[in-house]
């Protein structure tokens, strides 16, 4: 097959500037094979009066054709015509060159353009369609070319390699089909190869009325395109004829079926076979041959064309004023198909205002790329130097970081353009590290005066604050946030957030470290209520106590609303401080707890509270603690003990205190310890803590108990609980208050 004579792409694929060149000129399009002579195409003129080339001259010229008087000066008209004049006049002499003299030129030109010469008038037409040899020497020039097919004329055989105009499939008409099939000599779109060809082991079901004796009269091919009625067969054994070539044997054989015509139809038969087996088939091999290897050599001098064509267009582009890197990048990365024919005068003034057009389009966009790629990097070192800034400090108390990348001169920054030196840029991103801090003040005040204004805007919280309201709110009241009834909610979160003290730390649980926005607050009504109720109770002013105060009286309350519990015989309500009532009634909001009512403990109750052992909260097992003096836990937080082994091993602190060298993250630690059982009634029956099979030990002194074991109920003496500690915790030197206590 012969894979593309004539428009064969190697790339496959239409180019970048496939719109650049709008030459329709044939000569232009076969510039890199055509000799000049090819010009003679678009030149010329189709004379139906030229002479025959029997040896004389013809000096007839052809006719003028008669002047435009519709538009233009005479002196125009007049100049053109004598133009026009005098290229015909130089045109036409070509005619009144000898036949052998001319013969002798064409002698000298590839197939090519002869073909063009074959199409130039009627003249050339008769010349070369009765001059074989002109042809044979041009296919000698040409490399190889394989003689002419028999049964077809030597114009015919050029046409079929070489022509553009037969670029079609010649059963459906469809264009640009380029490759041929030598053994049916036919080029095919892959549809009609399917629709119009015939394999050899399906001929008796489709043609039962026809002899098989026809498949060895007439021209194959081993190519049968994607039939699928022969998905099932081997193919390697199969050959295809054209099934309207198997209809035209078919009648032809029909005339000698005739009585006396037995020996003409064997000769007949004779002679096709010769014909198909030593004629057809072995030709179409050496075509199939020549074509292969006629593609490999046009490739490489496309290539060889191509590249030597981008180095004249960017050489060109530079001297225009264009920037090398830019250009060589532009040819670097884009295939040009018109770079594969010859750069003419002519072609150039069309190419280069186009090839400008696409690099400066390229330009601008490797320059947004650019700008993407930079703005990016920015922004990365951006936040990283704001998320070691604000590793220290708890996570609701820092802004979110697109609070910081939109401050005005840091958004600019990011969008400027690039400088082209990542130092540079790494050592601006550095400069806007002294702007966290007060960023974090700004955000601090900004939630400080949200509620502000929404504790004055309460009447349930502050009497008298017209004055504020009227005058409007555009500071902070530090005091009114210290309030025992400044009590907040978040719509993230069910439970209370008492004073500015908690909620400064509230980190909402819908709320992620790179959410855009904060949480939004509002007064809880029901913890208003809940405090006021509680105030009552024990005769302060709402207006005036803090939750300090009440935090230093100790005050324990039982809820009136609910009823005593039973357990083992007895009965239980729970004891509460007034924290743990508010967030109480919050929380139980069915219809026993329609309104807030309490119950003061007794002197007696409150003695028995006191001398109960609070347990520890938060509890050293959950992973809530973070070092104060480094950032090893302060995103990985970690278990009590770890915090302070860490303290003691890599800072020095031989007895770590809890708020000073290490803390609780209280944006996960919000709510206040659970209350406390307090029986009413005493049980009746205490439940043995220990288990059945354990044997009973005897009574021992110990008075120590491990701060890192959660059992409540083993005891140690002083040197047992530090062997202990010593042995199970790796702590070498253990301290009374961070490691064990006393229990009494």
């Amino acid at each position: 097959m012969c894979h593309g004579c004539c428009g064969y792409d190697d790339y496959g694929s239409d180019s970048d500037l496939t719109d650049l060149d709008t030459d329709t000129d044939e000569s232009l399009e076969d510039s890199s094979q055509c000799s000049d002579y090819s010009s003679l195409q678009s030149e010329a003129p189709y004379e139906d009066g030229a002479g025959d080339y029997s040896g004389e001259t013809c000096d007839e010229q052809p006719a003028t054709k008669r002047a435009r008087t519709d538009e233009g000066t005479v002196t125009e008209t007049a100049a053109a015509k004598k133009r026009s004049d005098k290229r015909k006049q130089s045109l036409g002499l070509i005619v009144t060159v000898p036949i052998d003299i001319l013969l002798e030129i064409f002698s000298h030109l590839e197939p090519v353009d002869l073909l063009h010469l074959f199409r130039t008038n009627k003249s050339f037409h008769e010349v070369l369609s009765a001059n074989n040899a002109v042809w044979k020497a041009a296919r000698a020039n040409r490399g190889g070319v394989p003689d002419c097919m028999p049964g077809m004329s030597e114009a015919e055989w050029a046409n079929l390699l070489f022509g553009r105009d037969d670029s079609h499939c010649q059963e459906c008409g469809k264009k640009g089909i380029f490759s041929m099939d030598f053994g049916i000599r036919r080029r095919m779109c892959p549809l009609c190869l399917n629709e119009n060809l015939v394999c050899n082991k399906s001929f008796p079901f489709d043609f039962p009325e026809y002899d098989p004796i026809i498949m060895d009269l007439i021209p194959s091919t081993d190519y049968g395109g994607d039939d699928h009625d022969h998905y099932d067969l081997d193919v390697s054994y199969c050959k295809f004829f054209r099934i309207r070539d198997v209809e035209n044997m078919a009648k032809e054989l029909e005339a000698y079926l005739k009585p006396g015509a037995e020996q003409a139809l064997e000769d007949f038969k004779q002679s096709r076979k010769k014909y198909v087996n030593l004629g057809a088939s072995k030709h179409a091999a050496v075509c199939g041959a020549w074509s292969d290897n006629d593609d490999s050599r046009r490739l490489l001098c496309a290539r060889e064309l191509r590249d030597e064509n981008s180095l004249l267009f960017q050489a060109r582009l530079v001297d225009l004023g264009h920037d090398a890197k830019d250009v060589a990048r532009m040819f670097e990365l884009h295939h040009y198909g018109v770079l594969d024919k010859e750069l003419t005068d002519a072609r150039w003034k069309r190419l280069i205002p186009k090839v400008e057009r696409k690099l400066a389009a390229l330009q601008e966009e490797w320059r947004l790329k650019k700008q993407i790629d930079t703005s990016n990097k920015r922004k990365s070192c951006l936040l990283d130097m704001y998320d070691k800034y604000a590793q220290p400090f708890p996570q609701a108390t820092i802004p979110p970081p697109e609070e910081f990348l939109k401050l005005c001169d840091v958004t600019e920054f990011i969008n400027s353009p690039p400088t082209g030196d990542e130092e540079s840029d790494i050592q601006l991103c550095s400069a806007f590290a002294e702007r966290i801090p007060e960023l974090r003040v700004e955000y601090m005040h900004k939630i400080k005066l949200e509620l502000t204004r929404l504790l004055v805007l309460s009447t349930d919280v502050v009497q008298g604050a017209t004055a504020l309201q009227s005058h409007g709110i555009d500071d902070p009241d530090d005091m009114l946030m210290q309030l025992a009834t400044s009590i907040f909610q978040c719509t993230g979160a069910r439970f209370p957030l008492i004073t500015w003290d908690t909620a400064q730390y509230h980190r909402c649980s819908v709320q992620s470290w790179t959410s855009t926005s904060s949480c939004t607050f509002f007064i809880s009504q029901r913890g208003v209520a809940a405090a006021c109720s509680l105030l009552s109770l024990i005769g302060l002013d709402a207006q005036t106590t803090t939750a300090a105060t009440m935090d230093d009286l100790q005050c324990r309350f039982f809820c009136s609303n609910c009823p005593p519990k039973p357990e083992n015989g007895g009965s239980y309500k729970f004891v509460m401080n007034w924290r743990q009532g508010v967030f109480h009634y919050v929380e139980k909001q069915d219809q026993s707890h329609t309104e807030p009512r309490w119950e003061s403990l007794s002197v007696a109750q409150f003695q028995v509270i006191q001398s109960m052992r609070a347990p520890e909260y938060p509890g050293g097992a959950r992973q809530v603690w973070r070092c104060n003096k480094c950032e090893v836990y302060h995103s990985n937080l970690t278990k009590k003990a770890i915090v302070i082994r860490h303290c003691r091993n890599s800072h020095g602190v031989t007895t770590p205190a809890i708020g000073i060298d290490f803390s609780y993250d209280q944006g996960i630690v919000d709510k206040p310890p659970p209350p406390t059982k307090f029986f009413i009634t005493p049980q009746t029956h205490i439940p043995s803590t220990i288990h059945k099979t354990q044997k009973s030990k005897p009574p021992t002194t110990s008075t120590y108990r491990c701060q890192h074991c959660g059992g409540l109920h083993r005891t140690f003496s002083l040197e047992g609980v530090k062997q202990h500690i010593k042995a199970k915790h790796k702590i070498d030197y253990p301290s009374q208050g961070a490691d064990f206590c006393k229990v009494k």
